[in-house]
């Protein structure tokens, strides 16, 4: 069966087709359109664009449960790059700087790539993504063409438009910038979401050329869809756990981490004692609704396993881990040092205890990602990083 590629506007279906010829090009994907395929027997999966807002998007669980019944899922560019960084640890496989950014978390949020764009005429796309702007600006910023302060205005217009309205034009009218021809071309001239599209396709080629030939079967359970009644709008826990018993452990991670910051806002008043039912069950609901639940439930539990496996292994974070944990933790929690988030707001006992607890985990997960991902110890520098990124 040929690859099917989930494309909207982060590419021309022409640059695609001209490295995979025999691929099923689709429109960007929705809940279930991988399911679907899979039962028709298709092995190997692009998703470079993603339907959002009017209709439900591709899920967290939908990616696993394919990757776990033997199909490849390759995700690049936009939903497709999301979806690949919160599902790498269950196996699909991620391509391009995008990717990379959000699987590092320099960036988080589906506004990064969202653009606005004609359905009847998926390419190209109405708008500019965020991610365009911000690695264009960098570039630029690089070859001497604009100052750094410069660049900041525009990258903190950009970031006030709804990406509706995300235009070149708008965002240069919007931070009052008046730049020549020469940076305007420049800066127009790059899509990173093109040109890691083209990067994933040519991955795909590549697994193509290797793949076994023999076509493999769908699970005749439907990836447990009609066997255990999963809704359309239901959360699959970690393991065979409940809400009941994963919940406080889940919410105080997000807590400790900073991610119920960017999740809930203020929206909670947290904990300077200790953690009790009803702040945790709203936390839970109000996360729920907001259709991010199960991507959170998936990092809390890699979380723990990576905790688990560097114990296992005897693993001694070393400095740097320590080091790296404090920055990280202090920067999700909108706090400019480790010292500052332990001597903040709402500092106490309670919460220093609990953070320098927390810390030591997070020096242990960098410790086992840098010994099994980096075993020589080189960091991997060829990513593009960003120096303009929203808190």
């Amino acid at each position: 069966m040929p690859p099917v590629v989930f494309l909207g506007p982060s590419a021309p279906a022409s640059d695609i087709l001209a490295i995979l010829p025999d691929a099923t090009v689709r429109p960007p994907a929705q809940r279930g359109d991988l399911y679907a395929h899979r039962i028709l027997k298709h092995q190997i999966f692009l998703i470079l664009d993603g339907a959002f807002g009017s209709v439900l998007a591709i899920s967290p669980r939908e990616v696993i449960d394919v990757v776990a019944d033997g199909a490849v899922v390759v995700g690049a560019s936009s939903m497709g790059a999301l979806r690949a960084a919160d599902c790498s640890p269950a196996g699909a496989h991620g391509v391009g700087v995008i990717f990379r950014l959000f699987r590092n978390r320099r960036i988080s949020n589906e506004d990064e790539v969202a653009v606005l764009f004609c359905e009847e005429r998926p390419f190209p796309p109405l708008t500019e993504p965020l991610i365009n702007v911000r690695i264009a600006l960098r570039r630029a910023n690089r070859k001497g063409l604009i100052a750094t302060s410069e660049a900041e205005k525009i990258i903190a217009a950009a970031q006030s438009l709804h990406f509706t309205r995300r235009s070149w034009s708008r965002i240069f009218k919007e931070a009052g910038a008046h730049l020549s021809h020469e940076i305007l071309n420049f800066l127009r001239e790059v899509d990173v979401k093109r040109a890691d599209a083209v990067q994933a396709a040519r991955h795909v080629a590549r697994i193509c050329k290797s793949a076994d030939p023999r076509p493999q079967s769908s699970a005749s359970h439907l990836f447990g869809l009609l066997g255990d009644g999963r809704g359309r709008h239901s959360v699959d826990l970690p393991g065979d756990t409940s809400r009941q018993q994963i919940e406080t452990e889940f919410i105080e991670w997000l807590w400790l981490s900073g991610r119920a910051r960017k999740l809930v806002g203020g929206a909670i008043d947290w904990p300077h004692e200790g953690l009790t039912a009803p702040p945790l069950s709203a936390v839970w609901n109000l996360i729920e609704a907001s259709g991010k639940l199960e991507a959170e439930l998936m990092r809390f539990d890699v979380f723990k396993r990576a905790v688990s496996e560097a114990q296992r292994c005897q693993l001694r974070p070393g400095r740097s881990d320590f080091w790296e944990a404090e920055e990280q933790l202090a920067g999700a929690h909108g706090f400019g040092s480790w010292r500052e988030l332990l001597v903040g707001e709402g500092a106490g006992p309670f919460r220093s205890r609990r953070l320098t607890r927390h810390r030591t985990q997070v020096a242990f997960v960098r410790c086992l990602r840098r010994r099994f991902l980096f075993p020589s110890d080189q960091v991997d520098r060829s990513q593009e990083g960003l120096r303009w990124h929203s808190g």
